[in-house]
This record gives C-alpha cells, sequence and structure tokens, in this order.
C-alpha cells in the first residue's frame, strides 16, 4: 500500500522538510500492517520515525499506564517512539497500519536546506516580525501550536449520526441540551435557509424539515460562533472582525450557493465560517505566551504566512470532509482553475473577491469574468454586468442570514 502523501504536511517532524524533500522521503516510506495482538518495539524501531495512520493501539512505557492511542487523534500526527525511549512498546488492539519513514534521510535532507539555505519561497519581513514568525511557526513545526476543539455540541452531533439507526429524535435529544441552539436551528428552519408554508415550533420538526445533515452542518456552524473569543484585550477587536468578516463570506457562499443551484448551501455556510479557522490558533499562540505584537502590519503578514498550514490542521484534526482544506489554503488564489466542475473553494473565492468589491478594496483584484471560479458558475454568463445582477439579486438572502448566524 502507498503512503498518501497529503499527510505530509501534518507530520511531526517531516513537515519541517521543503516539499520536494518530503515527497522524496514518502517515495521511501514503508508501509507495515499489524494484526490485534500484534507488537512493536522502540528498540526494533530506531532508524525509523513511525506513525499511526489507521487503527487503534496501546502505547506501552514503563512506570506509567497504557495509552490507547487512535489514527484520528492528533498525537498521531507525531512519531510513535520519541527519542531515547527504547523500552517503549505499543500493542496493535486492531488492524493498524504504520508509515514508516527513514530518519537518516530525513536528517541529511535538514542538513542540505540549512547549508543552501533554501526555501519554497522568500519572504519580505522586518526583524522583529521574523523572529515572531519564527517563534510561531517553531510551535507549529514541534507540536506545540493549541488547536481550539470542536465544540461539544457539534461532536457529539457527529457521533450520533455516524450511527446508521441515527433518528431526528435522537439528534433532537442532544441539541435540546442548549436551549440558544434549539432556538437558532428552529430559525434556521423557519427562515433563509428553508422557508417552509406553515411555521414550526418544535426542534423535531426543525431538525426533520432541515434534514439530518444539514442540520448537523448548521450546529457545527453555529457552534464555532465560541471559538472566536479572546480575553486579551490587545486581540479581542482582531477577533470580533475575524468573526465578522467569516460570517460576510458564509453569508454570500450560501446565497450564491442556492441562487445558483450549484453546492450545498448549508455546507456553503460552514465552508465560510471556516475558511480562516487558521488564524484563531494564531492569535491564541500571542495571547498564552504573552507576545507583545504593536505593529498591525506586522500582525497581518504573519498570518498570511501561517493561517493556511495551521488551518489545514484544524481541518484535519477536526475530522472535516477534505475540500474545506483546498478552502483554508487557496481562498485568495483568484486564478485558481482546478478541473472538472464548480468545487467549495471556487465558491468562497467568489464570496472574498464579491465582499472586497461591497466594500471598495479593489486593488490586486481581477476583473470578475477573468475569474475561473466566476465562469465554472456561470459558464453561460461571464460578463461584468451580468454579475452585478447576480451579486443584487442575492443582496436579501445574504443579509438574511448574516443576521442569522449573528444571532
Amino acid at each position: 500500500m502507498q503512503f498518501d502523501n497529503t499527510l505530509l504536511k501534518y507530520l511531526v517532524p517531516i513537515r519541517q522538510l521543503q516539499t520536494e524533500h518530503r515527497l522524496q522521503i514518502a517515495s521511501q516510506s514503508r508501509m507495515l500492517e499489524l494484526s490485534p495482538g500484534d507488537e512493536l518495539s522502540a528498540n526494533e524501531e530506531h532508524r525509523w520515525f513511525d506513525y499511526l495512520i489507521k487503527g487503534k493501539l496501546d502505547l506501552l512505557a514503563l512506570d506509567s499506564e497504557p495509552v490507547l492511542l487512535s489514527a484520528h487523534d492528533e498525537r498521531a500526527y507525531h512519531p510513535l517512539f520519541k527519542e531515547g525511549e527504547y523500552k517503549t512498546r505499543l500493542l496493535a488492539q486492531s488492524t493498524c497500519l504504520i508509515a514508516r519513514f527513514e530518519k537518516q534521510l530525513f536528517h541529511t535532507f535538514i542538513d542540505q536546506e540549512l547549508i543552501t539555505g533554501e526555501e519554497l519561497e522568500t519572504v519580505e519581513m522586518s526583524e522583529i516580525e521574523g523572529n515572531l514568525f519564527n517563534e510561531i511557526m517553531h510551535a507549529y513545526n514541534m507540536g506545540n501550536l493549541k488547536l481550539p476543539s470542536l465544540p461539544d455540541i457539534a461532536v457529539k452531533v457527529q457521533k450520533a449520526l455516524q450511527s446508521s439507526n441515527a433518528s431526528a429524535n435522537d439528534m433532537a435529544r442532544i441539541i435540546s441540551a442548549d436551549p440558544a441552539m434549539v432556538t437558532r436551528l428552529i430559525n434556521a428552519a423557519n427562515g433563509p435557509l428553508n422557508r417552509g408554508v406553515d411555521p414550526i415550533a418544535s426542534i423535531q420538526a426543525a431538525i426533520i424539515r432541515l434534514g439530518m445533515q444539514t442540520s448537523k452542518e448548521l450546529v457545527t456552524s453555529f457552534a464555532i460562533k465560541q471559538l472566536f473569543k479572546t480575553k486579551s484585550n490587545m486581540l479581542n477587536q482582531r477577533m470580533h472582525e475575524l468573526y465578522d468578516h467569516s460570517v460576510d463570506i458564509a453569508a454570500i457562499s450560501f446565497a450564491l450557493s442556492k441562487q445558483s443551484g450549484k453546492l450545498s448551501p448549508d455546507h456553503m455556510l460552514l465552508a465560510g465560517l471556516l475558511h480562516e479557522i487558521g488564524v484563531i490558533p494564531i492569535l491564541s499562540y500571542i495571547e498564552d505566551t504573552g507576545l507583545i505584537v504593536t505593529d498591525e502590519a506586522e500582525l497581518d503578514n504573519i498570518i498570511k504566512n501561517l493561517r493556511g498550514a495551521v488551518g489545514s490542521m484544524v481541518i484535519h484534526h477536526w475530522g472535516l470532509s477534505g475540500d474545506l482544506l483546498a478552502v483554508v489554503e487557496e481562498f485568495e488564489n483568484w486564478q485558481r482553475d482546478e478541473e472538472g466542475e464548480i468545487d467549495t473553494c471556487d465558491m468562497i473565492i467568489i464570496a472574498q473577491i464579491y465582499r472586497r468589491l461591497k466594500h471598495h478594496q479593489i486593488e490586486g483584484l481581477p476583473r470578475i469574468d477573468q475569474v475561473p471560479a466566476f465562469k465554472k458558475l456561470y459558464p453561460d454568463n461571464q460578463d461584468k454586468n451580468f454579475a452585478q445582477k447576480v451579486f443584487q439579486q442575492a443582496h436579501d438572502e445574504i443579509a438574511a442570514v448574516m443576521q442569522l448566524l449573528k444571532m
């Protein structure tokens, strides 16, 4: 079995390598399958960085209780065996897939990069900005950049839907523990997301009208608001601005999706709220470490350089759909032109351009009729006047969705 290269940017310390070297080390990696009851020891694996790709196992160390590790845990991004702990063992609890990367090859690549000083891209930074960027990047590379947890109610709803026997009543029981969430979901069922003939007043009826999948994504979307909070006076305004911006993009994406009949409007709502989710761990790191950033432009540049990589980690950490990875990494790539039909990232790109036009932030923007994503959305109508008409028609729905998200 071949290693999935999309995982390379998450694995500590493999992700420190340049892309070319990551791919080279992955091409020489080995995959090992373990059956329940099989064991591996650190002493036997000292030549390798071992990662749990699939399954569950117990980590058995001297003088400590066994630790159950799942391939979905954040800990799985780190090598199974730590340096210097040669007496640690692991015991497979299910069928497991282990990826092995040669340590010597990793260190060879690291040495080459340090000697040549080559980088994938050159970023102009001041000395202060560069120091702060390096500190945050080091925390990211060492796995010490704290990622936000998906809110409990969203986790519970996701787990409930994993069962084939899950019903609207099961979901209603979970949501009923949060009166504010009940109100928001009922309002969504009666409002712009799904207008019905008769108004409804119960959470069960709301879930039935919206559907289980839509209800799940709406619960996640509504719950995410609590993540945009900080105790830092310095960062509080920036968090508010980040949430307001995310709500704008979510509402625009929803309205365009519903108006065009392409993609899922409720999924676009979630994608819009998450497109800059990588900024939250960066701001949290600054808050937790007490770093002082007095220059807003410096902070903007740091965020711009890190948010995609950190956002990808959050999406992967939460186990959300893979299309959201492209969203957090490429939402400002105006000339993105993937083959096939319009996708989630394309719609977010269009929403970004519309918002900038609305706020007269036109520097660096292409003409809308020259944007590949817009050509996919409306392949037969790509002139500027048509685009203006599309955005005007979406205005009322955008305003209604924004009101719903800011409740």
